[in-house]
């Protein structure tokens, strides 16, 4: 699967202009605008471990993101955006004792899109770039009575990819996609999907 996304990706980053098509009220280059919402899922081994002996985990929530970018062609295009994943979360408790913990993810992300026309203001997209992202870990445990709280935070760089479907009429733009976040920190691996629907303006 994963090797499938990526090949879609770089097949509409390199696809050749004489696929480009000049639709009527779709604007063949210029700045857009848009926020989409979604869902994010976490896939990490530590999570995948508290699950396996028994915590009560959470490795999805609702995600939310708003973007930029600037069409230099119908083929090619620049994208920066900002992204929310949410908040993943972990507890346990044996009646007496307990423990939670939360991990939130945030970041900046640019990519570079291609594009691949296919009819009437629709087109296939994929896309490569980084997201500098923030990660915010807090906790909780009470312990013979005693509550304790702690929390940390991490940064970085990290690639990440995706591919979708956009559709506009009348400047108007509508996108549906699937994004990959390959994220990792001192050696472990945290890998966001995010599906998410979008709404945007083509200047």
């Amino acid at each position: 699967m994963k090797q499938l996304i990526v090949t879609a990706a770089l097949a509409t980053l390199v696809a050749s202009p004489a696929f480009a098509q000049n639709v009527t009220g779709v604007p063949d280059e210029g700045f857009y605008l848009g926020a989409g919402i979604g869902q994010s899922k976490l896939d990490n081994d530590t999570l995948d471990w508290l699950g396996s002996i028994g915590a009560s985990t959470d490795d999805k929530d609702t995600a939310y993101k708003f973007f930029a970018g600037y069409q230099f062609n119908p083929n090619f295009a620049v994208e920066a955006s900002y992204l929310d994943f949410g908040d993943f979360t972990a507890s346990a408790s044996d009646g007496a004792d307990s423990a939670n913990i939360k991990l939130g993810v945030d970041g900046f992300g640019f990519a570079l899109v291609g594009k691949l026309p296919i009819d009437g203001g629709l087109s296939v997209f994929g896309k490569l770039g980084l997201i500098a992202w923030d990660a915010s870990l807090s906790g909780t445990a009470t312990i013979d009575g005693v509550t304790y709280r702690g929390t940390s935070g991490d940064s970085g760089t990290d690639p990440f990819y995706g591919v979708g479907v956009e559709y506009v009429v009348n400047q108007i733009m509508v996108r549906a996609e699937f994004e990959r976040y390959d994220l990792s920190d001192s050696g472990e691996d945290f890998t966001i999907d995010m599906v998410s629907a979008s709404v945007g303006y083509r200047f």
